[in-house]
C-alpha cells in the first residue's frame, strides 16, 4: 500500500491534501453560488423584469432549454435566476394544452388577419411548418402580453413595500453563518425574517448597548449575531463596542455553529458560546439576561429555580427578556402548541414535555424572584400567541466607562469584570431541556 509523503520543499502537496484543497474550494464556490441565486435581483425593478422575462421566454414552448435561456438573460440583464426561471414555470403540464392552443390561434390572427378555421381540411392546407409558424408568433404575442402584466403586477406589489433598514441588518447578521454552513445561513435568515420578536427588540430599544448580556438557551446564537451586526452599523462604536456577549446552549451542534460563525468576527464585542444544560450551568454575573421560548420546555420546579438564579446574578438596575407561550391566548396559544408538538415529533423527540403557563402566571413567577415586569405581545404578523415579559431588577444602574458594564454601587466592588463568561412559541429553534 502506498503512503502520502511529504511534499519536498518547492515541490507539489501529496495527493491527498490537494483533493482536500479541491473539496474545499468546490465547498466554497457551491457556498457562493447558492448565496448569489438567493439574493441578486432583489429590487422591485429588478424583481419585476425577472418575472417579465421569464413570463415571456416560458410562453416558448422550447421544452428543455428554458432553465438555459433563463439563466443566460438572467446574466445578461443582472436579474435573479431563481425569479426568472419560476416565472418560467408558467408553461407546465397543467397549463400547456391552454397555451398552445391561445398561441396558435393569437398567431395565426397575426400572420393573416383573422382566426384559425379548426377543420381538418385547414389543418391539412396549413401543414406542418404553417401551424409551428402560428405557434411561434404566438407565442411571441403572448408572452409580451403576459410578461408585462405580471412584470407590472410584481412592480406594484414590491413597491408597496416600504424601505426596510432592518433588512440590511438581518443580511450582515446572517452572512457569519456561512462559515458554518448554507442550511445555518438560511435558517438564520428565515428566522430573522419571519420571527418578529427580533424586530420588535431592536425597535422597542431594549437591546442593550453596553454591559455583559448573558443570552440562556441561545440557539445559533440569532440574537448576539444580531446585536454584533448593530454594533457594525452604529456610527457611534464607542458606545457598542464594550459589551460582552455570552450565549449557553444545550445542544452541541447549535453551540459548534454559533461558535464558528461568531468567532474572528472584525470588531466585534467579546462573544463566548458555552455548551450546556441551564438546569446545572453556573450563571455568570449579567447586566441583561435572554430566555427567548426556553422555559415551556422545563419541569415547573426547574422554571422556578432558573429564573431565582438569574435574578440573582442580575446586577441592580438590570433586564431579564423573557418570550414564552401565552397558555391564556385561546386559539393561538393551541396553534402554539401544536407547533411546538409537531416540531418536537419531527426531531424525533416523541415524549417531549411541555409545561406552559398564562401571562398573568409568567409575571408572578417573574415577580416572585424579585423583578418589576412589564408585559407585551411579542407575535405579530404570526398566528402565535406569545407574551414578552421585559423584567427588571431594582436598583440604580451605573454604567462603568473602563469595562463598558453596568454596576451599582452595592456591587461595585464586588463585580468581576474578568469573568468572561432558540421553537416555536414562534416555532424556530427550541431548547432541549
Amino acid at each position: 500500500m502506498s503512503r502520502s509523503r511529504p511534499s519536498a520543499p518547492g515541490g507539489r502537496p501529496p495527493r491527498r491534501q490537494r483533493k482536500e484543497s479541491h473539496r474545499r474550494r468546490l465547498t466554497r464556490q457551491l457556498r457562493q453560488l447558492h448565496v448569489r441565486l438567493r439574493t441578486e435581483g432583489d429590487t422591485p425593478r429588478e424583481r419585476a423584469l425577472a418575472v417579465a422575462i421569464g413570463t415571456l421566454v416560458g410562453c416558448f414552448p422550447l421544452y428543455g432549454a428554458h432553465l438555459f435561456l433563463c439563466t443566460v438573460v438572467a446574466r445578461i440583464f443582472n436579474l435573479s435566476r431563481v425569479y426568472t426561471y419560476l416565472a418560467a414555470h408558467i408553461n407546465n403540464p397543467l397549463t400547456l394544452p391552454f397555451l398552445l392552443f391561445i398561441e396558435m390561434k393569437l398567431g395565426h390572427r397575426v400572420l393573416e388577419g383573422r382566426w384559425p378555421e379548426l377543420t381538418l381540411a385547414a389543418v391539412r392546407e396549413r401543414g406542418f411548418l404553417g401551424f409551428g409558424g402560428d405557434i411561434l408568433m404566438g407565442s411571441l404575442a403572448l408572452g409580451l402580453l403576459l410578461g408585462t402584466l405580471f412584470g407590472a403586477l410584481t412592480w406594484l406589489l414590491s413597491q408597496g413595500r416600504k424601505p426596510d433598514p432592518f433588512a440590511v441588518l438581518r443580511e450582515a447578521a446572517a452572512e457569519p453563518y456561512l462559515k458554518a454552513g448554507v442550511l445555518h445561513w438560511e435558517f438564520v435568515r428565515g428566522k430573522l425574517r419571519h420571527d418578529p420578536m427580533y424586530r420588535g427588540l431592536l425597535e422597542a430599544g431594549l437591546l442593550p448597548r453596553r454591559g455583559r448580556l448573558v443570552d440562556l438557551g441561545c440557539g445559533r446564537g440569532i440574537l448576539l449575531s444580531l446585536l454584533v451586526a448593530v454594533a457594525d452599523a452604529a456610527e457611534d462604536g464607542e458606545v457598542i463596542a464594550p459589551m460582552q456577549l455570552t450565549g449557553i446552549e444545550l445542544r452541541r451542534s447549535h453551540a459548534r455553529a454559533a461558535r464558528k460563525a461568531l468567532s474572528q468576527l472584525p470588531h466585534q464585542p467579546e462573544i463566548d458560546i458555552r455548551q450546556g444544560d441551564l438546569r446545572e450551568t453556573p450563571l455568570p454575573p449579567c447586566d441583561t439576561a435572554v430566555l427567548l421560548d426556553v422555559l415551556h420546555y422545563m419541569p415547573a420546579a426547574a422554571q422556578v429555580d432558573l429564573l431565582g438564579r438569574v435574578a440573582e446574578k442580575l446586577r441592580p438596575g438590570g433586564m431579564l427578556l423573557l418570550r414564552e407561550a401565552d397558555a391564556d391566548a385561546g386559539w393561538r396559544f393551541a396553534t402554539t402548541r401544536s407547533a411546538e408538538r409537531l416540531m418536537a415529533v419531527l426531531r424525533g423527540h416523541f415524549r417531549q414535555r411541555f409545561h406552559f403557563r398564562g401571562q398573568a402566571a409568567w409575571e408572578e413567577l417573574a415577580t416572585a424572584a424579585g423583578l418589576v415586569v412589564d408585559s407585551r405581545p411579542m407575535s405579530e404578523g404570526t398566528p402565535y400567541g406569545n407574551v414578552l415579559l421585559v423584567a427588571r431588577k431594582p436598583g440604580d444602574v451605573d454604567w462603568g466607562v473602563e469595562t463598558g458594564s453596568a454596576t451599582s454601587t452595592a456591587d461595585s466592588q464586588t463585580a468581576d469584570p474578568s469573568l468572561a463568561e432558540r421553537s416555536p412559541a414562534n416555532p424556530g429553534d427550541p431548547v432541549d431541556p
